[in-house]
C-alpha cells in the first residue's frame, strides 16, 4: 500500500477545504490501495479538514508539536541539521522566507519583519523535528504539497529528501493554456522540476516528433507567443493584474489586523509587523509615482544589438527560491551589463505588477550604466528585437524558446534541463557564453535547435493535467495522483 502524506500550510479555510477534498478524493480513487494522511501547520485547520474529511487521517499539527513539547538546545540541533542534511542550505531556506528578509532588496517595499537568529534557528529545527517525528510514525512513501513558496513547504521537502521520499508538489501553470484549458503538472522539488516532463523530452528527443506532434506544437507556440498574461490573470482571477500599491487587505482591514493580532510568530512565522506593513504600503504608492517617468518609454527604439532582460515580480517563490542567490535583480542587471559584449545594449523593462516595490534610486542608479536601457513597450515586441533573453526563472524563458530566441536561466526552474537553455555557473561563464552566443553565433549554428524546441514544447504539454488546482476539480487532480503513485484506474495525462 502507498502511504500519502499531505501538507496543509498557511492558508486557512480555502487550503483546508482544498486539502480535505484532494485527501478524500485520492483514498477513494485509488480503492483501498493508497492511505492518506494530513498534517497542517494551525490547528485550526486540522480540525478543518478533521470536519470535511472524517476518513482522512488528520496528525498533530505544527502548532501542537510546539505546545507539548519544551524548549530544546537549539544551537546544538542546528548542528545536527547541518551534518544529517548535508544537501540542504538552511541558512538558504530561512532567508528565502519574505516574511523574515528582503532577499529582493526592496528597501521597505514588502514590509517584511526581521528576525533573531535564535528565534530563525528555533522556529525550523522546531519544523524539522516534528516532520521528522511525522515521517517516522506515518512510514510515507510520498508526500504532496503546493510548491514551496513559503518557509514550512520548503522545509518539509527537505526532511522528505532525507527520507527517501518522493515529493509530488504540484505546480500549477495555468496561464498558458493549450486550447484554453487549464492545467498542471506534479513536480519533484521546490524548483518546480518534473519527471514527467523530462522523461518525455529525452523519449521525444530520441524518437523525433511525428507531423500532428509538430502541428499540435506549432499551434501552441502561437499561443505562448500571443498569450497576453493581464487578459487571462483578469478572466481567472476577477481581478485587475496590475494591482493597487496598496494592501490587498484595506477593505478587511479590521479583520485582518485581529485575525494578525491573534498569531503566535512561533507558529504562525508569516504574522506582520502592523507598523512596517503600513509603512510600506505608503511606500509603495510614493515609488510608484516617483518611479513613472523612470521605466522607459513605450516606443520601440531597441538597438540592433541588444539582450533583453525582463525583471521578474517580487518577492515571490520564482526569485527566492529558484532564483535566491539572484534575487537581487539590481546586482543580477549590474553584472549582466558587465558581461555583455562590447557594443551590445542590456533592455531592461520592469514587472508591470512590480511597479512602486523598489526605491525609485535603484532605477536611476541603473539608467547611469552606459550600456542599460530602460524601455516600457510590449515585452514580447522587446523580445522580438533582442538578440537572446537572459531570465531567473520566469516564463520569459518559454516566451524567449517559442520565438527562437537564446534563453540564459540564471536560476533554477522546470525547463532549464533543456538542450537550448544555457545555464551559467559564474558571471564570468555568463560573459563567455554570450560571446559564444552573440558574437561566435553558436546558437544560430546549431541545426537541431527547432526540434529540440519542438521536443521541449511537447513533452511540457503532455506533463500537464488539464484541470484546475482546485476543489471542484478534486476528482481530477486524485486521478493524477494516484496515476504517479502507480495505483487506481488509468492517468489523465497524455502520454503522446
Amino acid at each position: 500500500m502507498q502511504r500519502l502524506l499531505i501538507l496543509c500550510p498557511q492558508g486557512g479555510p480555502p487550503q483546508a477545504e482544498f486539502d480535505a477534498s484532494i485527501a478524500g478524493a485520492i483514498q477513494a480513487w485509488g480503492g483501498g490501495a493508497v492511505s492518506v494522511s494530513v498534517v497542517c501547520l494551525r490547528q485550526v485547520d486540522a480540525q478543518a479538514v478533521r470536519r470535511l474529511a472524517p476518513a482522512v487521517r488528520v496528525v498533530d499539527s505544527f502548532e501542537d508539536y510546539r505546545d507539548r513539547n519544551p524548549a530544546l538546545d537549539i544551537k546544538a540541533e542546528a548542528l545536527r541539521l547541518a551534518r544529517e542534511y548535508p544537501a540542504a542550505n538552511w541558512w538558504s531556506i530561512a532567508i528565502a522566507e519574505r516574511h523574515f528578509v528582503d532577499s529582493s532588496f526592496l528597501l521597505g517595499g514588502a514590509g517584511e519583519r526581521p528576525q533573531t537568529q535564535d528565534h530563525v534557528e528555533a522556529l525550523i529545527v522546531s519544523m524539522v523535528r516534528h516532520f521528522e517525528a511525522v515521517f517516522a510514525a506515518e512510514r510515507v512513501s510520498a508526500v504532496m504539497s503546493p510548491v514551496a513558496d513559503s518557509l514550512i513547504i520548503h522545509v518539509f521537502y527537505q526532511v522528505a529528501r532525507r527520507f527517501r521520499v518522493r515529493v509530488l508538489a504540484m505546480s500549477p501553470n495555468a496561464w498558458i493554456r493549450e486550447d484554453g484549458k487549464p492545467g498542471f503538472y506534479i513536480g519533484r522539488d521546490e524548483f518546480m522540476h518534473c519527471d514527467r516532463l523530462e522523461d518525455n523530452y529525452r523519449r521525444l528527443v530520441k524518437r523525433g516528433l511525428l507531423d500532428a506532434e509538430r502541428e499540435r506544437v506549432r499551434r501552441y507556440k502561437r499561443s505562448v507567443t500571443e498569450f497576453n498574461i493581464a487578459q487571462v490573470y483578469h478572466a481567472m482571477m476577477k481581478r485587475p493584474f496590475v494591482a493597487t500599491a496598496l494592501s490587498p487587505n484595506l477593505k478587511r482591514l479590521w479583520a485582518y489586523l485581529r485575525e494578525n493580532a491573534a498569531r503566535r510568530p512561533e507558529v504562525e512565522y508569516y504574522k506582520v509587523d502592523v507598523a512596517a506593513k503600513t509603512k510600506a504600503n505608503l511606500l509603495r504608492v510614493w515609488r510608484r509615482l516617483r518611479s513613472r517617468s523612470m521605466l522607459g518609454p513605450a516606443t520601440l527604439d531597441i538597438p540592433a544589438h541588444s539582450v533583453f532582460y525582463p525583471m521578474q515580480y517580487q518577492p515571490e517563490q520564482t526569485t527566492l527560491v529558484g532564483g535566491l542567490f539572484f534575487a537581487n535583480q539590481i546586482s543580477v542587471i549590474e553584472n549582466i551589463a558587465k558581461a555583455l559584449p562590447f557594443g551590445f545594449t542590456l533592455i531592461v523593462k520592469e514587472h508591470p505588477r512590480g511597479r512602486g516595490a523598489r526605491p525609485a534610486w535603484q532605477y536611476r542608479h541603473l539608467a547611469r550604466f552606459p550600456n542599460i536601457r530602460f524601455c516600457d513597450a510590449n515585452a514580447k515586441e522587446i523580445m522580438a528585437r533582442c538578440c537572446a533573453v537572459i531570465t531567473i526563472t520566469s516564463t520569459a524563458g518559454l516566451e524567449a524558446m517559442a520565438m527562437d530566441k537564446p534563453v540564459v536561466a540564471l536560476g533554477r526552474c522546470y525547463y532549464d534541463f533543456a538542450d537550448v537553455v544555457y545555464k551559467p555557473q559564474s558571471w564570468y561563464e555568463l560573459a563567455e557564453m554570450l560571446q559564444r552566443i552573440l558574437i561566435d553565433g553558436e546558437y544560430d549554428e546549431n541545426a537541431q535547435r527547432s526540434d529540440l524546441i519542438d521536443c521541449f514544447f511537447l513533452a511540457y504539454l503532455l506533463a500537464r493535467i488539464p484541470a484546475l488546482l482546485d476543489k471542484e476539480s478534486a476528482a481530477a487532480v486524485a486521478e493524477a495522483v494516484c496515476a504517479e503513485l502507480g495505483v487506481g484506474h488509468e492517468p489523465l495525462v497524455q502520454t503522446g
